[in-house]
């Protein structure tokens, strides 16, 4: 059976914020006077094994474990997580490519997005970008159902849109949400790599280094 069906994860895979995870956690550091224990590679590292039913109690949770493993007062990850500020939903632009790309992939295939971001929040990036009429179906993070890597999220998509997961495709910059969880629901995963470095025991079946690349999708 070919592949009538197109995944995307939403955030560093299809748009991003000026500011990096790194800049908001250091100024959430230095909003609650605390000496950064971590960093945004750590951070981001943890999120796939944390259970949570919102963004900020996901949070919470990997700076407390985070603090945990540094040894450090589980209140300094509380202070934390209280002071982080997310980005401007509105403020986010396209990677190189993800635009032409999702508009090429639209005319092709059946769409859906398979984000860990809440509802409200994601919602208004999809606005702002212009692109919300090209998924047939959005999978967003909701109070107490799982999240990528858990295969759910997946399921739920492709029911909506009729799709089995041999007929199905994801795109995502994650190897342990992303491809990790794509693969448990037994749909092929498109890592988008951008240069970043592979880990040996998660094998995608495919990678791109750019949004770019889907002009001739690797799963053809």
């Amino acid at each position: 059976m070919g592949i009538s069906t197109v995944l995307l994860d939403l955030d560093d895979t299809i748009c991003k914020h000026p500011q990096t995870t790194q800049d908001l956690l250091q100024d959430a550091f230095d909003a609650a006077s605390v000496d950064p224990f971590f960093d945004a590679t750590a951070f981001e590292s943890l999120i796939p094994e944390i259970d949570a039913d919102s963004t900020p109690d996901l949070r919470e949770r990997c700076f407390k474990r985070l603090a945990e493993d540094a040894n450090r007062d589980p209140r300094d990850a509380l202070a934390v997580a209280n002071a982080f500020e997310d980005p401007e939903p509105t403020a986010v632009e396209f990677l190189p490519g993800a635009e032409a790309s999702l508009e090429q992939l639209a005319s092709n295939y059946r769409l859906g997005l398979v984000t860990n971001g809440d509802r409200m929040y994601q919602r208004a990036k999809l606005d702002t970008l212009g692109i919300h009429e090209y998924f047939d179906v959005t999978t967003y993070a909701e109070p107490g159902r799982s999240v990528k890597p858990d295969p759910n999220p997946f399921y739920r998509t492709l029911d909506t849109l009729s799709a089995t997961p041999d007929e199905a495709v994801h795109i995502g910059n994650s190897l342990r949400s992303d491809v990790v969880g794509a693969q448990a629901a037994g749909v092929t995963a498109v890592w988008l790599a951008r240069k970043k470095k592979t880990v040996e025991t998660i094998t995608p079946e495919y990678s791109i280094e750019s949004m770019r690349d889907l002009r001739a999708p690797p799963w053809v």
